[in-house]
């Protein structure tokens, strides 16, 4: 007999973390480890090499066996490798898009679809530290002056005490760490594909 619907258990929403690497240093295998060990139960990986030339399916394969790889054929940028997910993947409720120098908390995942939810947010941030020293402030977030200069929202470097931990609106989220809903990606046409090099988490 099947069980009434109202008893089954709740299905996290899916989201599709796609990882934008181009030449990535020694710090690849703990960037991968990161999203290895996030506790969303409904993760898929997509790894983007926007490099052209080096392939980053060994070391992918080490750590993330069961990624999903996809190269370009030549050097390209961010926001341009990151726009390959709209034509790779269908049925994601949120795409997770990360440099491939950061490295997750094991509950970023998680907390970011659920303040997604709760704010109604069709774009989501963490805070952001440095590597070496994880209690210094990288970016909270950014705005913007009216020509188009991202400003910081904390000085970088500044101690980490949880003085930013609340949620607050932004004008910008760092593409190092943003959670997009998928809809909203697709009918924005993902990243502006004329930019090559910086803005387009500006532009979005």
């Amino acid at each position: 007999m099947l069980a009434p619907l109202e008893d089954a258990p709740p299905t996290a929403p899916p989201v599709v973390a796609v990882m934008v690497t181009a030449v990535a240093g020694e710090w690849l295998e703990e960037a991968l480890t990161s999203l290895a060990r996030q506790d969303y139960p409904n993760l898929s990986v997509l790894i983007i090499d926007a490099s052209g030339d080096v392939d980053p399916s060994p070391r992918v394969a080490a750590v993330l066996p069961a990624a999903y790889i996809r190269r370009m054929d030549h050097a390209t940028g961010f926001g341009q490798a990151a726009n390959e997910v709209l034509s790779l993947v269908e049925g994601a409720s949120y795409f997770l898009f990360c440099h491939d120098d950061v490295a997750l908390d094991p509950g970023v995942v998680r907390l970011l679809v659920e303040e997604a939810f709760r704010s109604n947010a069709g774009i989501a941030a963490p805070k952001l530290v440095a590597w070496a020293e994880p209690d210094r402030l990288l970016q909270v977030g950014m705005s913007a002056d009216k020509v188009g200069a991202v400003m910081p929202l904390v000085e970088p470097g500044e101690l980490d005490q949880e003085q930013h931990d609340s949620v607050r609106d932004i004008f910008v989220a760092p593409t190092a760490c943003v959670l997009v809903r998928a809809d909203l990606f697709a009918t924005l046409g993902g990243f502006d594909r004329t930019i090559s090099l910086i803005g387009e988490d500006l532009d979005l």
